[in-house]
């Protein structure tokens, strides 16, 4: 079963939303969840079956990591466009799924997502990696509580920003569990 919490504070404008990633079933709520929106993810995805496609189709903005910081320049230009197009962007911060209690590794490309579109960021918490862990379809019974944060407001310094939304999630994420 599940939950959500916070749905309040969901806006109805454009912003990015930041996500805690635990197992795959936030990717497809949170998709469901925040209208118009996409998602920032690795070029790799494009390589599963069906579901690659899917993401080729629906116009996300995929990131290839070998690039470096060409692929970052290119990124903080699609995601300025998809801002100023009305798209919400769903990103997870720290690059990847995490399992429950996991230190926390919070990647700066956020930082630099939120600077140039100087938009909002509405960060996610949740606890689905108990009952859908990393590296496994298979799902264990339980209850999975997804909670939507209160917004962190436009122009906060670069470290600032990377604190507020590493402290917020983690500290969330850690009731939740």
């Amino acid at each position: 079963t599940y939950e959500i919490k916070g749905k309040e504070y969901i806006p109805d404008y454009a912003v990015i939303v930041a996500s805690k990633h635990q197992s795959a079933f936030e990717t497809f709520l949170l998709f469901k969840l925040i209208k118009n929106s996409v998602f920032i993810h690795k070029k790799e995805l494009f390589f599963i079956p069906i579901f690659g496609l899917y993401l080729k189709k629906s116009n996300m903005i995929a990131i290839n990591r070998a690039e470096g910081s060409k692929a970052l320049r290119k990124m903080l230009n699609e995601a300025k466009q998809k801002i100023s197009d009305g798209y919400s962007i769903i990103i997870f911060p720290e690059g990847t799924r995490k399992k429950p209690n996991d230190p926390p590794d919070y990647k700066t490309g956020i930082a630099g997502i939120y600077k140039e579109t100087e938009t909002e960021i509405l960060p996610v918490a949740l606890n689905s990696g108990y009952c859908w862990p990393k590296h496994t379809f298979i799902k264990r019974p339980g209850h999975i509580t997804i909670q939507f944060l209160n917004l962190i407001p436009t122009k906060l310094d670069r470290s600032e920003v990377l604190n507020k939304i590493q402290s917020v999630i983690e500290e969330e994420t850690n009731n939740l569990i």
